[in-house]
C-alpha cells in the first residue's frame, strides 16, 4: 500500500532539475509541462510583443537545459528559472531597441476586429467597450514597457507574479528592500503615466 502511495507521489521540481541534470529528458521534459505557461507569462510582461516573449520563453529553456547541471538546489528551482526568463527577457529587449517599433494604431488594428463597429447600435457598443478595453490595455503595456528594466522586473514579480519581496530578491540579485522601493516606484511612475489624461 505504502509503495503504491509513493509510486504515484509527484516529484518536486528540485527532485525532476536533479534528475534532468543527471541525463534524464523525461525528467526535463517534465519541468518544461509543468513551467512554460508561467515562464510565457512572465516572458510576455516583460517583452512588448508576443513573438518577443515566446523567444524568450524558448531561450530560457534552451538556456535551463544546457544549465541544468548547475542548478545545486540552493534555492527554488522557480527562483533559478526566473532569473533565467529576466535575463533571457533583457537580452530581447536590448535586441528589441535597434528595431522599429510599431505605430500604436498598427497595434490597436492587429488585435481589433474594426469591421465590427460597422454592425447595428448593440453591436456598436460592445465594440465600442472592446477598443475601450484594448486601449487601455496598450495604455498599461506602453507604460509598463517604458520602466527601466530594475522597476519593471522589480513591479512584474511583486505585483504580476504576486511573489514576496524576498522571493523577488532571490531572482534579481537584491536585498528584499530594494525590490520593495523600486516596486514602490515603479508604481508610482505608473500612476503619473496613466493619470488622466
Amino acid at each position: 500500500m505504502l509503495q503504491a502511495h509513493l509510486e504515484h507521489e509527484v516529484p518536486s521540481d528540485e527532485a525532476l532539475a536533479a534528475r534532468a541534470a543527471r541525463g534524464s529528458h523525461e525528467a526535463f521534459v517534465s519541468l518544461v509541462a509543468r513551467h512554460q505557461r508561467r515562464v510565457y507569462r512572465l516572458a510576455m510582461r516583460m517583452c512588448r510583443h508576443a513573438a518577443d516573449a515566446e523567444d524568450v520563453a524558448q531561450g530560457t529553456f534552451a538556456h535551463a537545459y544546457r544549465a541544468i547541471a548547475s542548478f545545486r538546489g540552493e534555492s527554488k528551482f522557480t527562483t533559478w528559472l526566473y532569473r533565467i526568463v529576466l535575463n533571457e527577457a533583457l537580452m530581447q529587449r536590448r535586441t528589441e531597441k535597434r528595431r522599429p517599433s510599431e505605430s500604436f494604431d498598427a497595434l490597436l488594428e492587429s488585435e481589433v476586429d474594426l469591421s465590427a463597429i460597422q454592425a447595428g447600435s448593440d453591436e456598436r457598443m460592445g465594440a465600442d467597450e472592446l477598443i475601450d478595453r484594448k486601449v487601455l490595455t496598450l495604455r498599461v503595456m506602453a507604460a509598463l514597457a517604458s520602466l527601466d528594466e530594475h522597476h519593471r522586473a522589480a513591479l512584474v514579480l511583486r505585483d504580476l507574479e504576486e511573489l514576496s519581496a524576498e522571493e523577488s530578491a532571490k531572482i534579481l540579485g537584491v536585498g528584499a528592500d530594494v525590490v520593495r522601493q523600486r516596486a514602490h516606484r515603479a508604481r508610482r511612475m505608473l500612476r503619473e503615466q496613466l493619470g488622466p489624461r
